[in-house]
């Protein structure tokens, strides 16, 4: 038996051998039309007897090989055994073993009767590079994405994911932004706090807030900012401040910008209160 391919454009016929079919996945150009076509997609068997051999030109004065160069067969036979082949293949519903097999057809120049078969030696490289060149962008393109949605996400995954902070903050150095600290105002409390006259003979108008916040968090916290609302007797407000971690850090903690997990932080403020002489007080923790 033969295989035998037909080029779709013309109706040349060529045999191939398997051996023949490895390196182009099928693509083969007719030597004849120049089409490119697929060898796999018309490749039939036959027996040899059918084929019929046109005789190769007086002065062709290359040697040609067996295992290399084919002749052009009879198109007749071709057409018969194609259709025949289709109406068993459609009937049957499954390929065939000739299509399981991995196609590299070669092609023959009808004009010469004998030649080499001529694969895409030239179209199948440039399609190979096309394709790496999409790979190569595809791959960039997804990095690109993926940067971005952490850069939008940041904050999320630095909550989530406090072992990511610091490779965070490395990506906003180079794209000049910032990781910002946790602020769940729901898991920060006030302990205790006082407010009183520390110095009643010596500053009797200076009193002294102190306060004691913890944070009730698995991570680290941003430093809140304080509202502090001084009453009168009636519990009317006389007059309300908010205060940051700069205003309220002793001199040895003023560095300091988070509470660590599970731990409490000392508050200490310093008001003069001689023209309000407030009764009573509020404190709230809040993030500005």
């Amino acid at each position: 038996m033969a295989l035998v391919t037909l080029c779709p454009g013309c109706g040349t016929t060529y045999k191939i051998y398997p051996e023949q079919l490895q390196a182009q996945n099928g693509l083969v150009r007719c030597g004849k039309c120049q089409v490119i076509f697929n060898g796999f997609s018309t490749l039939i068997t036959i027996d040899e007897t059918e084929i019929e051999y046109l005789p190769a030109p007086a002065d062709n004065s290359t040697a040609l090989h067996d295992d290399v160069n084919v002749r052009q067969m009879d198109v007749k036979a071709m057409h018969t055994h194609r259709s025949e082949y289709a109406a068993a293949a459609q009937q049957a519903g499954t390929a065939t073993a000739v299509t399981a097999m991995v196609p590299e057809a070669f092609a023959e120049n009808a004009e010469s009767d004998v030649s080499t078969s001529d694969f895409l030696s030239d179209a199948a490289p440039e399609n190979l590079t096309r394709h790496r060149l999409w790979q190569t962008a595809s791959v960039v393109l997804f990095f690109v994405l993926m940067v971005q949605v952490i850069m939008i996400f940041r904050s999320d995954l630095a909550i989530q994911l406090p072992q990511t902070r610091s490779y965070l903050e490395q990506l906003c150095d180079i794209f000049g932004c910032s990781v910002p600290l946790p602020a769940n105002i729901q898991l920060l409390s006030i302990v205790s706090s006082d407010l009183q006259v520390s110095d009643p003979e010596n500053q009797p108008d200076v009193a002294t807030l102190t306060a004691i916040i913890r944070n009730h968090a698995a991570q680290a916290q941003a430093l809140p900012a304080l509202k502090l609302s001084l009453t009168d007797m009636h519990g009317q407000m006389l007059a309300s401040r908010i205060f940051t971690a700069a205003d309220y850090l002793s001199a040895v903690d003023w560095r300091k910008t988070t509470i660590l997990p599970n731990h409490e932080i000392t508050v200490r403020l310093y008001l003069d209160n001689s023209q309000l002489n407030p009764i009573g007080y509020r404190l709230q923790i809040l993030y500005i």
